[in-house]
């Protein structure tokens, strides 16, 4: 990474920790200054201190929000990324790389300032792109060797840290063998899939949309067994690293429930929404303590019916406490934030067409930069 830089009096390490301080756009427009600059910018190793350096920003003041919506008119799909502040304000309005053929795309997850699309929100096609909008840079992913199941087929997406590599987890459910699927794995470095079945989880993955996250290495599901008409459900982690899976215990007023939840993050903290159909609410439990099941707690309770509209997703919160709800009346959608401490709702100007609405913590990032397309 030798840079020359004659017109300049600065030592190039400083330089480069100027450089690793600014913003994903400046340092695009960057790399046309010279070929020292590029090959500098473009670095793994350049790329992984930006991105440190991005996390620990992040860590202090908030990471973007990354929205997905479907308004009615016109019909097709939209993302734009927002400012965690009290408007929602709109910080920018990336393109998609390419056009779904359904609908829409499914947003597995969000890692590092990386997208994963999967084309299957409604028709399987095991077509998958994983995506950097702030860099406009996108790499379309191999079809797993294992096909999609008619009955159903579950991902998720994480960062293995130890190996500085990327990774996507698929589990195919065969007719009533749902105790053991077959399992996939996909590495960015080796850009190819291995089997891992050996490795396949003891509980079936709910379908509440196939919700996953990811947390402290691992990729979080809702898993759940059932003898009769008896459930058990648990929290399904799969370490990136290691490529097994952990179970977690739920709550105990979830552990026997009808899996209708959803995983999530609030904040740094894994999180559950749970929707309880006697009560018309969503229960939203946070586990305050990673891995510590008595810091399991109900921490807000948000209300289906309002006088005038009816609450069909939490889509997620911000960092001062409130959430980001999906509602809608007769067949219009629109999005508005909810302070659960003074129970009011804002209105955004945000329409949608109810059930299409994805929202994810999203940071800038360079990475890919360095992958050719």
């Amino acid at each position: 990474m030798k840079m020359e830089f004659s017109s300049f009096y600065l030592p190039e390490e400083m330089m480069i920790e100027i450089l690793l301080r600014l913003p994903i756009k400046s340092l695009l427009q960057f790399t046309s200054v010279s070929k020292s600059w590029n090959t500098l910018i473009k670095h793994n190793t350049f790329i992984k201190n930006h991105l440190k350096l991005t996390s620990n920003r992040i860590t202090r003041d908030g990471p973007l929000l990354l929205l997905r919506h479907c308004p009615r008119e016109p019909n097709v799909e939209q993302y734009s990324l927002h400012l965690d502040n009290h408007t929602f304000q709109e910080y920018s309005k990336p393109q998609l790389p390419d056009k779904s053929f359904n609908e829409c795309f499914r947003i597995v997850g969000s890692c590092n300032g990386l997208i994963l699309l999967s084309d299957d929100y409604v028709t399987e096609t095991n077509n998958f792109i994983l995506w950097n909008p702030s860099i406009r840079k996108s790499i379309t992913i191999p079809k797993p060797h294992i096909p999609h199941s008619e009955d159903y087929t579950v991902y998720g997406f994480g960062f293995d840290a130890e190996r500085d590599d990327y990774k996507i987890v698929q589990l195919v459910y065969e007719g009533h063998n749902r105790g053991s699927p077959e399992v996939e794995l996909y590495s960015l470095n080796s850009r190819s899939w291995k089997s891992i079945t050996a490795a396949s989880p003891k509980h079936e993955i709910a379908r509440s949309m196939w919700s996953q996250v990811f947390v402290n290495g691992f990729i979080h599901f809702i898993g759940y067994s059932k003898k009769e008409e008896a459930f058990h459900n648990v929290v399904l982690g799969f370490d990136v690293c290691e490529e097994v899976f952990h179970e977690i215990k739920m709550p105990e007023d979830l552990a026997s429930e009808a899996p209708n939840m959803f995983i999530s993050v609030i904040g740094k903290s894994l999180s559950v929404q749970h929707y309880d159909s006697i009560h018309n609410c969503w229960n939203i439990w946070v586990m305050r303590e990673y891995g510590v099941v008595e810091s399991w707690t109900k921490q807000f309770t948000i209300d289906i019916l309002t006088p005038n509209y009816r609450v069909t997703r939490v889509l997620g919160s911000s960092k001062n406490g409130e959430f980001l709800l999906e509602m809608y009346k007769g067949k219009k959608g629109e999005i508005v934030l909810h302070d659960p401490k003074k129970n009011t709702n804002e209105l955004l100007g945000i329409y949608t067409d109810p059930g299409c609405t994805c929202l994810e913590y999203y940071m800038e990032s360079l990475v890919l930069l360095d992958k050719a397309t």
